[in-house]
């Protein structure tokens, strides 16, 4: 298969109804297919993010607090002496 500015050719079976859909909305499918897979994309990142933290256990969510109070300190310390 030949690649065209980074992009690989493929061959995919798309609901009859959809494309023609597609195809009444856009003047290049393959453009609206690859931003409809951007999105999906996307979305896919974002769930697993939300999976992530939403299933996070509360030694992990002390570990972090306790991290972010040290840097914030940190930090405070460090403007501080700047400013002195």
């Amino acid at each position: 298969m030949s690649q065209l500015q980074g992009k690989q050719r493929v061959t995919v079976t798309i609901d009859a109804k959809l494309l023609k859909a597609v195809d009444q909305l856009s003047e290049n499918r393959s453009a609206a297919i690859e931003e409809a897979l951007h999105l999906w994309h996307r979305q896919q990142i974002e769930a697993q993010l939300q999976r992530f933290y939403t299933n996070r256990n509360s030694p992990s969510l002390q570990e972090e607090e306790q991290w972010v109070q040290a840097t914030q300190d940190k930090a405070i310390d460090s403007w501080e002496k700047e400013a002195s």
